[in-house]
């Protein structure tokens, strides 16, 4: 995999004229560790389903590469997203869920 580069901009979302993001602006690139922290309820997950593209927000700017995205991203090989929520069958194993996420 080469280098490659996530751009987020101008996110904002708001919950019953709440703004939990307000002008979010974010930058990575390929093997950048990142970590996002905040309390409960502030945003963090809702980021990251706006940046895949899962969410709606009222305002976004995010592309990969050149490529500004307007729609779910697909190529998993670039991005992927993990929720926080277990939606997986407990029957499976480790190795199961892993094989999962890397197909």
């Amino acid at each position: 995999m080469g280098n490659h580069s996530l751009f987020v901009d101008s996110v904002i979302k708001s919950f019953k004229n709440n703004y939990i993001l307000s002008g979010v602006c974010l930058h990575f690139r390929t093997n950048d560790i990142v970590g996002i922290f905040g309390r409960n309820g502030t945003g963090k997950s809702t980021l990251l389903k706006i940046i895949y593209g899962i969410e709606d927000a009222e305002n976004k700017f995010i592309k990969i590469d050149n490529e500004v995205l307007k729609k779910p991203y697909l190529n998993k090989n670039l991005i992927s997203f993990l929720p926080q929520d277990n939606f997986l069958p407990k029957q499976l194993s480790v190795n199961k869920v892993i094989d999962l996420f890397i197909e």
